[in-house]
C-alpha cells in the first residue's frame, strides 16, 4: 500500500491483471468516489515480489479457500495485530497511505501530481494528510533569519 498510495479497499481489489509493465492500474469501480483509474509506477523490486506470490483466483491478496479477496476490514485487523505484537501502537493500514502522501510532499513533489497519484480531486484533501514536525517547523522558518 506504502508504494501505491492506494486505499486498504482499493488495494485487496488488486488483480494479477492490474500490474502492467511495473505499473498497478487502480480500477475506477475499485476508488472511492469510482470516478476514474489511476495508474502508478511501482518499484522493480515489488512487481518480483508480487510474481512469487501465490495465483489462486487471479486477486493478489484471495480471500480465504480462493473464494473473492481479502476484506478491508481482516486486513486491518491482521495488521493492526502484528503491529501490536512489534510494539507499534496505533498504527492501521491508513497509515501507509498517510505516509505515501506525506513522503511525497516532503520530497517536494508537487500537489497536482499528489493528487493524481492519491486520487483525491481537492487540494485540501492532501493537506489533512501531511504531517510535519518540529524539526520541520525550525528548519522552515529559519530559512528567514
Amino acid at each position: 500500500m506504502y508504494f501505491t498510495g492506494c486505499r486498504v479497499s482499493e488495494c485487496v481489489a488488486i488483480r494479477r491483471c492490474d500490474i502492467v509493465n511495473g505499473v498497478v492500474v487502480i480500477r475506477k469501480d475499485t476508488t472511492k468516489g469510482k470516478i476514474s483509474t489511476r495508474e502508478i509506477p511501482i518499484p522493480p523490486e515489488l512487481v518480483k515480489a508480487i510474481d512469487k506470490l501465490p495465483n489462486e483466483n487471479g486477486y493478489l491478496f484471495a480471500g480465504r479457500n480462493g473464494n473473492g479477496h481479502l476484506t478491508r476490514y481482516s486486513v486491518d485487523k491482521k495488521l493492526r495485530n502484528v503491529c501490536k505484537k512489534i510494539g507499534l501502537e496505533g498504527f492501521s493500514s491508513h497509515g501507509f497511505r498517510r505516509s505515501f502522501i506525506t513522503n511525497l510532499a516532503k520530497n517536494n513533489i508537487h500537489m497536482k501530481l499528489i493528487m493524481k497519484c492519491s486520487g483525491h480531486k481537492q487540494m485540501s484533501s492532501i493537506e489533512r494528510y501531511i504531517e510535519t514536525t518540529e524539526e520541520e517547523k525550525l528548519a522552515a522558518v529559519s530559512t528567514l533569519w
